[in-house]
């Protein structure tokens, strides 16, 4: 999880101040070092932080969570069709973290 978080925050253009600071003005008050110990693995993350962070890097909390497809949007193909990860429910394809590797359950 911290990889994604770090990924995450790079990808939005932010530093960890930067990040820190908004958690801050969100109502959870934290310093650039949690950031740095977040990214590095070195503290552990709750629930709260999973659902602030998100709020503050614009993704669904679902999207810092390993294993989950960065892209909610992404298609993927399965038997030469198409599929919208959001349409698939219930059983059935498994999707991998990059939407291109699936497998049957």
């Amino acid at each position: 999880m911290a990889e994604t978080i770090r990924d995450l925050r790079e990808q939005a253009g932010l530093s960890t101040t930067e990040v820190a600071r908004r958690l801050t003005e969100a109502g959870r008050p934290t310093h650039q070092t949690t950031m740095t110990r977040l990214e590095s693995g070195n503290r552990a993350i709750t629930v709260d932080d999973v659902a602030a962070l998100a709020a503050v890097l614009g993704v669904r909390p679902a999207a810092l969570l390993p294993g989950m497809p960065q892209d909610p949007d992404c298609a993927c193909r399965l038997n030469g069709h198409s599929y919208d990860s959001r349409e698939i429910t219930g059983p059935g394809p498994r999707v991998c973290n990059d939407c291109q590797a699936i497998e049957e359950n």
